[in-house]
């Protein structure tokens, strides 16, 4: 073993928090894995690509939303760029590694750590708050968006994330990592809900709605879906953003959906582009809604509903920019054009 392998064992060693069993490659080609045991259960899987020390970069903030299905490469480039190439954090809950693989290969970033969470417990451990709070990006990997919310909601994962947020750290999710975005949220606590189930009964068990879990302030006041045009979700963004100005949660309420294969990409003064091969919308609602009430189908309107193309703007701040313009009503849960 030459001194500089050794040295680099060394490093990755120390890195590892008190405790726990790490596997390391014996090419020392700079990535490792730990399964980190909790009481005999598996609490988290961490892996690392490249240095774990510090990167000591200067983002300069901004969000990606991905519609899902497969990420965006021009996306995540441009997240690894807004995060100055320095230290990219993954957090999910399920899935493989292919965010991680994805990081690490399509730009410069100075290192990749995933942190795979199979419950809420280690959501006050002091080495991944840590990397969190070192991070110069963070992207939420897809799933399940109820479990962020259940692993991560009121917990210190949550306040550091939220610390990075504030410190210029640009953020990104796809899928499920995407709903948690917004200001508001749906959380899918007892499962997901079609468009049809939710106009017909905005009140319905199914439509969990949250607020202020993560504070990205490109995306205050907006609510998030994905998977949109491939699932037919047009209906059921409507209803969460009637329920929002039901509710009392906003004056104004604004909603983007993105296709899958799709990504918007929000820089820090609220300019977005749309990238991939489908669209995204931006929709508005600016009055009350009229019949908005549980067992009872929606009655709302009107939704200005922009729908933007790869390569097109929209400035999620001032609400207006390119793309294809339709206005909305919905009568006791069916949607008519004007």
């Amino acid at each position: 073993m030459t001194l500089i392998k050794l040295i680099s064992l060394l490093v990755i060693l120390l890195s590892v928090p008190p405790g726990l069993r790490a596997q390391v490659p014996g090419d020392l080609a700079g990535r490792y894995q730990m399964d980190v045991q909790g009481g005999g259960i598996k609490d988290y899987t961490y892996l690392l690509t490249g240095n774990p020390a510090d990167a000591k970069a200067s983002p300069r903030g901004g969000a990606i939303l991905e519609g899902g299905a497969d990420d965006s490469e021009e996306a995540i480039r441009w997240l690894i760029r807004r995060a100055d190439g320095g230290d990219i954090v993954v957090l999910r809950a399920s899935g493989d590694e292919g965010t991680q693989e994805m990081f690490a290969t399509l730009g410069k970033a100075d290192s990749v750590e995933t942190f795979s969470f199979a419950s809420g417990v280690p959501a006050s451990d002091p080495f991944i708050l840590g990397k969190i709070d070192q991070a110069d990006g963070i992207f939420f990997a897809g799933g399940d968006q109820a479990e962020y919310v259940n692993f991560w909601k009121h917990t210190p994962v949550q306040e550091a994330v939220n610390r990075a947020v504030k410190r210029g750290a640009p953020v990104g999710g796809i899928s499920a990592g995407l709903a948690i975005l917004g200001q508001f949220q749906f959380e899918a606590l007892h499962d997901t809900v079609t468009s049809d189930e939710a106009l017909k009964d905005p009140y319905a068990l199914e439509v969990t709605l949250g607020k202020d879990f993560l504070e990205v302030p490109q995306l205050k006041g907006i609510i998030t879906d994905s998977h949109f045009s491939q699932r037919g979700r047009l209906g059921r963004l409507l209803v969460f953003m009637a329920r929002l100005m039901q509710d009392g949660w906003t004056g104004e309420a604004r909603g983007i959906g993105v296709d899958e294969e799709t990504a918007v990409m929000v820089d820090g003064s609220g300019a977005a582009v749309v990238t991939g091969r489908n669209n995204a919308v931006f929709v508005r609602l600016s009055r009350k809604p009229l019949v908005c009430r549980p067992g009872t189908p929606l009655t709302a309107g009107v939704f200005e509903i922009v729908t933007v193309a790869p390569g097109q703007r929209f400035n999620v701040k001032t609400w207006e920019g390119e793309g294809r313009v339709e206005r909305v009503d919905v009568k006791k849960g069916a949607l008519t054009a004007l």
